[in-house]
Parts: C-alpha cells; structure tokens; sequence
C-alpha cells in the first residue's frame, strides 16, 4: 500500500466515531456529502412509497417521465433522456413500454425521421391521475418530517442545485395547455 493511502486510512480510523444512535452506523464524513444525503432522502421516499396501500400504477420513475410528456406536448424523446438523465436505450424501453400500455403515442415528423416526438394518450392522464397523489409535493412522504417552511426552503436549494429555475407557478401537476 503506497504511504499516502497509508496515512489516509489511518486518518479515517483515527477520526471521532459520528454513529447514529438508532443503529450504530459510523457515517462519518458522508453526513456531509451532498450526493449521498439525496441519495438516502430518495430511498426513505422510496420505501414510503413501496409500503404504501393504494395500488401504484406507475413507478416513481414512470410517473416523472410521463408528467414530463404530458406537460410538454411534442418533447423529442432525446431531450427528453437527456433532461432526465436516461441512457437512449434506457429510454427507448421505457418508452415502448408505455406505448404498449397504450399511455403515450410516438411521433415521427417526416422531415425529420430520426426524431421521436412523444404525447400522452387519454390513457397515460388517467394514469397520472391515479398516482398523482402518491407523487405529489404534498403527499405525506414528502415532508420527511421538516416543517413547511423546511421543506420550501429544502426545494428552492434543491432546483438552484439541479439548476431548476424556480417558476410563478404553483406546484399544480396539470398538463401544460398547448
């Protein structure tokens, strides 16, 4: 083992223990790690959403790309997976998936033939419709025990993070009116 790793290794092992006290778990310098914390506050939303009782129709995946569809009628559906962060194959799947279920409808401009165009079918709205509530900003799970003001506050440092722009608009999950 080079000396320089030796030392970093010995300046983990030396450092105070930062345990949680429900479990014991030394997180250590992961408290303070952007991309982990978001990483383990999407995993408690997951698993709230995983126990849930209501029947989910569409993953919290599905329901982020087919609100995106529906509220951007026409997006190319490479814009789409690069917004979003879907490799092109990944997305092309997710995509005939939907179509199969007959949520979303493919369109191949004849100018353009490598572009695909996306919009959701009556279908995909009443799919949107049924999960709405376990997606929506004010669902229970959302909060994670912060209080409103907490949670606002979390969100605008979320969108400046993500490079979201902040909008006039209330959070209403309606199809944008084309």
């Amino acid at each position: 083992m080079p000396e320089n790793a030796r030392g970093a290794t010995a300046q983990l092992n030396d450092s105070p223990p930062l345990t949680d006290p429900e479990d014991g778990l030394n997180f250590g310098g992961l408290r303070h790690n952007t991309g982990f914390l978001l990483r383990m506050a999407w995993l408690q939303v997951r698993e709230t959403l995983d126990q849930s009782e209501g029947a989910i129709c569409l993953s919290a995946a599905e329901f982020t790309i087919l609100q995106v569809i529906a509220r951007t009628p026409g997006v190319r559906q490479g814009q789409l997976a690069r917004a979003l962060y879907i490799k092109a194959a990944a997305m092309t799947r997710l995509i005939r998936g939907f179509e199969d279920r007959g949520l979303v409808i493919r369109t191949i401009p004849p100018k353009n033939r490598r572009t695909v165009m996306l919009s959701v079918r009556p279908a995909g709205l009443v799919a949107l419709e049924k999960a709405r509530a376990m997606y929506s900003a004010n669902a229970p799970h959302e909060s994670g025990g912060l209080t409103k003001t907490e949670q606002q506050d979390l969100n605008r440092l979320l969108r400046k993070y993500c490079g979201i722009a902040p909008t006039e608009e209330t959070c209403a999950d309606q199809p944008r009116q084309a």
